[in-house]
């Protein structure tokens, strides 16, 4: 891959075919990595075909989706209602916490659009980010499903040494990404995801610091499997133009082409996503032992087979 200073305007003027003609012999276009203003995307030659956003949800997306929900696991009621409901819970919240924080960085220009790529925004962010939102966050729950986990509270799951050490660590990430933003604009992006991590991670870890500590296989693997294939798919998406990186705004750091920000990015969105998922259902077991939140869930979250003595978060056999 060639290095080229892109001249005004964007895109960048493309390459006739007799510039690409050397010695008498016709070359095969090359993807070209153009610098402007402090960015970096690979553009498509005259050969190449530009993504829009919706088009990379049809084919990189939705079917991986679709394929987990075929797989997921058949629950008995309670556990289906249960798992429905946490699932809903972490979109909307997905949607009510990266919105904000997807809106300053578009507006701030650490990642922008290709051309003909986006069809609707809203609050400067595309409708096919909103999707992800809500795509990301099944796609990693309906992997953990698969995958399967236990929900059941032990005790000791409220020891206070991970909890504390949790929060903490929290409230670190929150401050070192502030002062990773104070450095300069090439850290705004780093800064800004650690630091919009940092809450989410203290109020996990503060609730059940020690049910994460004790199953974190589930957890784990469910964040780090999905974000794997979303590396593939972003790097692909930033090579055919479907959004672009700045280079002003980020570190420079990159694997394969693909910016260390975007990959923790997709790590860190599965990790709160599926702790989130994790908990929800230990914290609804616990309850099933105790009874505290009965006056606050709705019954078919409250323990429907309390009857049988069983907890419909546990294993049936």
């Amino acid at each position: 891959m060639s290095v080229a200073i892109a001249p005004a305007g964007w895109p960048p003027t493309r390459l006739t075919s007799q510039q690409r003609v050397t010695s008498g012999r016709a070359r095969e276009p090359k993807p070209v990595l153009f610098i402007h203003r402090g960015c970096y995307a690979d553009v498509p030659t005259e050969m190449d075909i530009t993504l829009t956003y919706l088009q990379f949800h049809l084919v990189f997306t939705l079917p991986v989706l679709a394929l987990l929900w075929y797989l997921s696991p058949g629950y008995d009621t309670p556990r289906r209602w249960r798992a429905a409901a946490g699932l809903t819970i972490l979109v909307i919240i997905a949607f009510a916490y990266t919105t904000p924080w997807g809106s300053y960085m578009i507006g701030q220009g650490v990642w922008w659009y290709g051309d003909d790529a986006v069809l609707v925004r809203a609050l400067e962010v595309p409708l096919g980010e909103y999707l992800f939102f809500v795509i990301q966050s099944l796609l990693v729950g309906f992997y953990l499903h698969w995958r399967g986990f236990d929900p059941t509270f032990e005790a000791g799951d409220f020891a206070r040494l991970p909890r504390l050490a949790g929060v903490a660590f929290g409230v670190g990430l929150f401050v070192c990404g502030l002062w990773l933003v104070s450095l300069g604009d090439s850290f705004l992006y780093l800064g800004g995801l650690v630091a919009w991590v940092g809450p989410v991670v203290s109020i996990q870890w503060g609730v059940g610091g020690g049910y994460l500590v004790r199953e974190p296989r589930p957890w784990l693997e469910a964040a780090l499997v999905p974000a794997a294939y979303l590396w593939v798919t972003d790097r692909i998406a930033i090579g055919m133009g479907t959004w672009v990186i700045s280079t002003e705004f980020t570190t420079g750091v990159a694997v394969f082409g693909l910016p260390i920000e975007e990959m923790l990015f997709f790590l860190l969105a599965g990790l709160m996503t599926t702790s989130g998922l994790v908990l929800w259902e230990w914290v609804l077991d616990w309850n099933d032992r105790t009874g505290r939140l009965d006056s606050l869930l709705p019954a078919a979250l409250t323990g429907a087979s309390k009857g049988d003595g069983r907890s419909p978060g546990m294993p049936q056999g």
